[in-house]
C-alpha cells in the first residue's frame, strides 16, 4: 500500500501528465477545452525543487515542460516579471506583447505565493498565468520601469523581440496605462468570492440601501511612520466628506457614508458625532481635530474591517463614490478601480501633501476629480 505522503506527489504528477496530454491533444485537435488545476503549494515546492535537481544534472538540452496550461492563447512567447511586480501589470504588459504571462515553476516562492496568498481571494486570477520550467539560460532579461514604482514605462519598445522568454527587470508595474485596456476583464478576475460579497451584504443594513453611499478610504497603520507616505489626516477626510455630502445632497435626499479602511478608532473620532456621540462629549483624540459645526446630515457606517477582500467587495456593490484619503494608497486606488461602473472617484490632490511618492499610478480620465487642501485645511 503506497505511504500516505506519497499520494499528494501522485495528484501532483497526474496533474502534470494529464495538461501535457491535453496540450498534445489540443495542438493536433484544436480543442478548446481549458485546464484549471488547483495545486498543493507544499507539494508543488517539493516537487519543482527536485525537476531543478533533474535538469541540473542533464547536460543535454533542456526542454521547457508546462505545468499548468491555463488558456489557449495564440503565441507560446511567454513574459515574466519579478516576485514583487504587480500581478495585473504583468498581465496588461503580456497582453501589449501578444505573449502569454508565466510564473517560472523554479523559483518556488512564486508559486507558494500565488496559491497560498493569492488564489483564495481572487481563484480567476491565478488562471491567467502559466507555469513553466524556466532555466534562468533560456530567459531574454530586459530593464523595463528599473528607475521608479509608479512610472509608466511602454513596453511597446520591445515588441519587436522575438525571444521566446522575455524576464522583465523592473519595479512594481504601477500604473494603470499597462493595464487599463483590459478593465472589464479585470473586474472579472477580480471579482469577490461568494463568501465576501454575502459578509458585504450583511453589513449593510436594509434600511440604508435606497440612500446614495459615498465611501471614504482610511489608511494609516504603516503610513503614520515609514517616512513615505502620507497617511489619512484627520481634518482634510472629515472636510472632503461634508463637502461630498453637501454636494450630493443636491440630487439624493439620503445619504449614507460608509467608511472603509484599517483605522476604526480614527473613523469613530472622526464621525463622531454621526454616531450616536454628541460632540460636546470628552473622548480620546490624539489627531488634533475637533468636530466642525453646521455638518450636513448623513448617517455613518463604520466596517469592521475584518479582511480588506470586505472592503472590495463591498466597494463592488454599494459605494456610488470613494474618496481616497491618503493619496499613495495603492488599496485605496483598487478599491476605487473596482468599485460600481458608475462610481465617481475623489482623491486628495498629493502635491498638496508632504508624501514622496511621486506616482503615475493615476487614474482614467473619466469619473476622477482631484480634491485640493493642503494638510489641516478644509476642502
Amino acid at each position: 500500500m503506497p505511504s500516505s505522503s506519497s499520494f499528494p506527489q501522485k495528484i501532483v504528477v497526474s496533474c502534470i501528465i494529464f495538461s501535457v496530454l491535453l496540450n498534445f491533444y489540443q495542438y493536433h485537435h484544436k480543442s478548446q477545452i481549458n485546464v484549471s488545476c488547483i495545486l498543493d503549494a507544499e507539494n508543488f515546492e517539493n516537487f519543482t525543487k527536485a525537476q531543478f535537481e533533474k535538469l541540473s544534472q542533464n547536460k543535454k538540452a533542456v526542454t521547457m515542460v508546462p505545468i499548468v496550461q491555463c488558456d489557449n492563447n495564440i503565441t507560446n512567447r511567454t513574459l515574466q516579471l519579478r516576485l514583487y511586480a504587480f500581478p495585473i501589470g504583468g498581465l496588461g504588459i503580456s497582453s501589449t506583447l501578444n505573449r502569454k504571462a508565466v510564473i517560472n515553476a523554479l523559483e518556488s516562492k512564486y508559486a507558494t505565493t500565488f496559491v497560498k496568498s493569492i488564489q483564495p481571494i481572487f481563484p480567476d486570477l491565478l488562471d491567467q498565468f502559466t507555469f513553466k520550467i524556466l532555466p534562468s539560460n533560456s530567459t531574454t532579461v530586459k530593464k523595463l520601469n528599473h528607475a521608479a514604482c509608479c512610472k509608466f514605462d511602454d513596453p511597446q519598445k520591445y515588441g519587436n523581440v522575438t525571444d521566446d522568454h522575455l524576464y522583465l527587470h523592473g519595479n512594481y508595474f504601477q500604473s494603470y496605462k499597462y493595464f487599463h485596456h483590459l478593465r472589464p476583464m479585470i473586474r472579472e478576475w477580480l471579482k469577490p468570492t461568494d463568501l465576501a460579497s454575502s459578509l458585504a451584504n450583511m453589513l449593510f443594513p436594509q434600511a440604508l440601501r435606497n440612500s446614495f453611499v459615498i465611501c471614504p478610504h482610511i489608511r494609516r497603520g504603516d503610513f503614520k511612520t515609514d517616512g513615505v507616505h502620507e497617511p489619512s489626516d484627520a481634518t482634510f477626510t472629515r472636510a472632503a466628506t461634508d463637502f461630498l455630502a453637501n454636494f450630493y445632497h443636491k440630487s439624493h435626499k439620503e445619504i449614507t457614508v460608509a467608511v472603509l479602511g484599517n483605522d476604526q478608532q480614527f473613523a469613530y473620532i472622526l464621525y463622531q458625532d454621526k454616531l450616536g456621540n454628541p460632540s460636546r462629549l470628552t473622548i480620546s483624540n490624539p489627531y488634533n481635530f475637533t468636530v466642525p459645526s453646521g455638518s450636513p446630515d448623513y448617517s455613518v457606517l463604520v466596517s469592521p474591517s475584518f479582511t480588506p477582500e470586505l472592503d472590495l467587495a463591498f466597494s463592488r456593490s454599494f459605494c456610488d463614490v470613494t474618496l481616497i484619503t491618503a493619496p499613495s494608497s495603492t488599496f485605496g486606488w483598487w478599491l476605487s478601480y473596482l468599485a460600481k461602473p458608475s462610481a465617481i472617484t475623489y482623491y486628495r490632490d498629493i502635491n498638496g501633501t508632504r508624501d514622496k511618492v511621486k506616482r503615475d499610478l493615476g487614474f482614467p480620465i473619466n469619473n476622477v476629480i482631484i480634491l485640493g487642501g493642503h494638510r489641516n485645511e478644509r476642502v
